[in-house]
């Protein structure tokens, strides 16, 4: 039997102390001796890196001096993980709860086909596992429509069949470590989210196949990191990088109006849900897009994909 790509697992932190508590030794038993992980922290304030020393001093830490967020945090691990001889490497939020067999898992689908670049697992909701967060990526260019499949669906409905998927969750990456360097990475162009998306489609586009698979479960606490699911902060950046996305990969005439219908979805749910604050966020994201000088906004008007860091939204206190 052909032997298991080694898997090099790169845990992201931000003043992520109590959800490493229960993320960590769960992965260092799933890694076993076969895979193995590190930990990134982006420039935290609340003890992390010293409770990692403490508690884990297995893993390898690399401690940032500054907050380099989604893209740029899991891009320093990722090289670490490649400089360490990792076949696919792993980017794994630390609010999940990886189960037994995860890892292995995912090493597996690699060995069906070299054309597959990128794996991601189930990943079910923290708080009521029989529930399905993630069952796979969906995701038209010529409509502009991305979402996750079998989104709050049960897991006995087997709603989310394995197989090839429009993308993966950046919530638990994995990939070849030659696609990854052939890609460049991450692009931290985005200030957050999108990222995850955008590289599974460059993957694609360059001939790879992006895999879904059921067999690996991994628990996951929904947007723990930014205040929670319709929180002002995500409300802001998730309208902000749909666009970004789309202005790269959209294709024909119709994709931004598909990208507006979600922007009004969301609008509309936060209004019901209460949440005046991440409603405002979502009218704010379209201000700011339509801006003069947006980095986003081409002269005529046009919406573009860009170098947008949307430096005045920094990340949660």
């Amino acid at each position: 039997m052909e032997e298991l790509p080694r898997l090099g697992v790169v845990v992201l932190n931000w003043n992520g102390r109590s959800h490493l508590e229960s993320c960590l030794p769960g992965l260092v038993r799933a890694c076993g001796s076969r895979h193995f992980a590190l930990v990134v922290d982006n420039d935290s304030r609340d003890g992390s890196a010293d409770w990692i020393r403490e508690h884990h001093p297995e893993l390898e830490l690399l401690v940032l001096s500054e907050n380099r967020r989604f893209a740029g945090g899991n891009n320093a691990g990722v090289q670490r993980a490649l400089e360490r001889g990792a076949d696919v490497v792993v980017c794994l939020n630390n609010d999940t709860r990886v189960e037994e067999g995860l890892l292995d898992a995912l090493a597996e689908v690699f060995l069906r086909d070299d054309s597959i670049a990128v794996v991601g697992p189930r990943i079910v909701y923290a708080d009521a596992p029989e529930k399905i967060w993630f069952g796979g990526g969906e995701g038209n260019p010529a409509t502009g429509w991305v979402s996750h499949r079998a989104l709050r669906s049960s897991t006995a409905k087997g709603s989310d069949p394995e197989g090839d998927t429009a993308w993966i969750t950046g919530c638990c990456l994995a990939v070849r470590a030659e696609v990854w360097e052939a890609l460049g990475g991450l692009d931290e162009t985005f200030y957050i989210y999108s990222e995850d998306v955008d590289f599974c489609l460059r993957a694609r586009k360059m001939g790879g196949r992006v895999f879904y698979t059921p067999r690996g479960r991994l628990r996951h606490a929904v947007s723990s990191s930014v205040g929670g699911q319709d929180s002002p902060f995500k409300a802001y950046h998730r309208t902000r990088s749909r666009w970004q996305l789309l202005g790269r990969h959209g294709e024909g005439v119709l994709w931004p109006a598909g990208v507006l219908v979600q922007d009004l979805f969301l609008l509309s749910r936060c209004l019901l849900r209460g949440r005046f604050g991440a409603a405002m966020a979502v009218a704010e994201a379209w201000w700011d897009l339509m801006s003069p000088g947006n980095p986003l906004r081409h002269p005529a008007g046009e919406l573009l994909s860009g170098a947008g860091t949307c430096a005045t939204k920094a990340p949660p206190p």
